[in-house]
């Protein structure tokens, strides 16, 4: 068991505790009492017993992950993108780059729209 996940398991741990020792709290004052306040504390105790059930969840599925020993696999990375496939397209962007700032410090670079170029959306109030 690696640190990691028994720092989860204790992390996981704090508020289960936390819930349960105020609901056995309640429940104590509720029988210090002689279940006087019964009508009016049992809410609250059911509600921080379920807080407390609710946060034993994740603990479970750890614990379960951990026995089954799915949480100890190395988890498979993908291959890295080799260098041949980025070589295998023929698109140069230094060479377009360089095209176009010499076009442009010719003066021949525009910026026209091409007359078989799509319409383009339009909001508001069309004219």
């Amino acid at each position: 068991m690696s640190l990691k996940t028994l720092w989860g398991l204790i992390a996981g741990l704090v508020p289960v505790v936390w819930f349960g020792g105020l609901a056995i709290h309640f429940y104590r004052v509720n029988e210090a009492m002689g279940g006087f306040a019964s009508r009016e504390l049992m809410p609250t105790i059911v509600g921080l017993g379920g807080l407390g059930l609710l946060f034993t969840i994740p603990i479970l599925i750890q614990l379960v992950r951990l026995v089954s020993g799915s949480a100890t696999k190395p988890k498979e990375l993908k291959a890295p993108v080799a260098a041949d496939d980025a070589a295998a397209s023929d698109f140069d962007a230094d060479a377009v780059i360089a095209r176009y700032l010499e076009k442009k410090a010719a003066g021949e670079a525009s910026f026209e729209v091409p007359d078989n170029a799509a319409p383009r959306p339009t909001f508001g109030r069309k004219v």
